[in-house]
């Protein structure tokens, strides 16, 4: 999950070569990914809105020259898993237990994807949330999940 020290005003086209790749206004960078996401590409967050972004690169693509499922996937749950511990104020970790989706169309690269998330039920046991994918007005993507909340071992 994100660390609050992890997100930082950078600005519009840091890390980016050119005006066009700049995020949105209101995005903020995404700073020291660890893991799996370290080569997952720069992700940006809009804490306000509760959306998180990525702009598709070619390393996402699988050989069809789409993003990979598995990439959307892993943004969907990534973003749902964030908001949830920002929301929730990182009380009390989280882990997946469910993840469904449904996928209506395919990015490109340089879209710049975002994920809106949204909350069903916050509870002390299980989390319910939900996102969708969209690149501009094109829903990419639906997903839902069912969070465990962690509980310390004795």
């Amino acid at each position: 999950m994100a660390q609050a020290s992890q997100l930082s005003d950078a600005g519009p086209g840091v890390g980016q070569s050119d005006v066009a790749e700049a995020p949105p206004p209101g995005f903020v960078a995404l700073r020291g990914a660890k893991g799996f996401l370290e080569n997952f590409g720069q992700i940006y967050v809009d804490r306000a809105r509760r959306v998180v972004a990525i702009r598709i690169g070619p390393h996402h693509l699988n050989p069809l020259g789409i993003p990979h499922g598995g990439m959307l996937a892993t943004l969907a749950d990534t973003a749902i898993g964030m908001m949830m511990a920002l929301e929730t104020e990182r009380k009390q970790p989280a882990v997946t237990v469910n993840l469904s989706m449904d996928y209506f169309d395919a990015a490109r690269v340089g879209d710049w994807v975002e994920a809106h998330v949204e909350f069903d039920k916050l509870g002390s046991r299980l989390r319910f949330g939900g996102c969708r994918l969209m690149a501009g007005e094109r829903c990419l993507l639906r997903a839902t999940a069912i969070f465990s909340v962690l509980t310390p071992r004795a």
